[in-house]
């Protein structure tokens, strides 16, 4: 920047708007996306698990499908910046423990009993996604875990992305930039949502700009029955090849998705917090923040 730096405020933790959130916990129950997100997710934390019993942090859980659908077999806290999301969670998941969090002081110690902390379409929300990412990463113990999960190809942005107040989609370069000075051991890193791409793609480009019936600006409404159940069981079909590939390493099962995923494992020694280098390129997108910090 041309001129001096502001000191650093505490970072703030983005707040998704209430309508979202409200809108997310009527239909993700149903909705195909995040059911089968939440299949491919247990069936990745398992494969860590090897049958233990894991302290979770699930930062930015929103309104707690994630972290409820873990909280039978693990202890799982949940953190969000919207006290609305955090009250539909504690309401809808009482195995869970959530609580409100507008800054990373919570989560950092809440991260330093963790096994595994996830960091689930997370990071695109945060402006200096390099300072937000190895904070949390400094405070892991090693052998201790992050999954991280982002929206990935900047040419598909769209008005759903403008809704969320997502700062940017990641190149697969880009997203591994964000670890790469850190001690973080890639376990997996892949695109997922694979099998649905052309057909994501094809329904982006047809809808362009306009708004969804429900008012919300995201794109996440619940189609009929039977295409819902082909849509979960297709998307659902990528945990296998995911789980396999963090059991036993090697290529990537999927070289195209609409999303990015990386299980990092913590090594030793120390892990230094990191702002977002120089030469990474500046956002193109600017969330309004009047809806919310990033």
């Amino acid at each position: 920047m041309p001129l001096a730096r502001a000191p650093r405020r505490p970072h703030l933790l983005h707040r998704v708007r209430d309508e979202i959130q409200t809108h997310n916990a009527s239909i993700e129950e149903r909705h195909w996306w995040f059911a089968a997100r939440r299949r491919i997710l247990r069936a990745l934390v398992d494969g860590l698990a090897g049958g233990r019993r894991l302290s979770i942090v699930d930062v930015g859980c929103s309104t707690g499908g994630n972290a409820g659908s873990l909280s039978d077999a693990h202890e799982v806290a949940g953190f969000d910046a919207s006290e609305t999301a955090i009250r539909i969670a504690s309401q809808r998941f009482p195995k869970a423990r959530f609580r409100q969090a507008v800054d990373l002081e919570p989560i950092r110690v809440a991260a330093r009993t963790a096994d595994l902390v996830l960091l689930m379409d997370v990071i695109e929300h945060v402006e200096d996604d390099f300072h937000f990412l190895s904070s949390v990463a400094r405070e892991l113990a090693p052998g201790a875990h992050l999954l991280v999960t982002v929206p990935a190809h900047p040419e598909l942005w769209s008005a759903h992305d403008v809704a969320s107040q997502h700062w940017r989609r990641y190149t697969s370069a880009r997203f591994e930039r964000v670890w790469r000075d850190l001690p973080l051991e890639p376990r997996l890193v892949t695109h997922c949502n694979a099998l649905l791409a052309p057909l994501v793609r094809a329904a982006r480009k047809l809808r362009g700009s306009k708004d969804p019936a429900h008012g919300s600006g995201a794109d996440l409404a619940v189609p009929a029955a039977p295409v819902n159940a082909i849509l979960r069981w297709t998307f659902e079909r990528e945990a296998g090849p995911l789980v396999r590939s963090l059991r036993e390493g090697g290529a990537a099962p999927y070289r195209d998705g609409i999303s990015l995923l990386a299980i990092l494992r913590r090594g030793a020694g120390p892990c230094p917090v990191l702002d977002k280098p120089t030469e990474v390129p500046r956002d193109d997108h600017r969330p309004d923040k009047a809806h919310g910090s990033a």
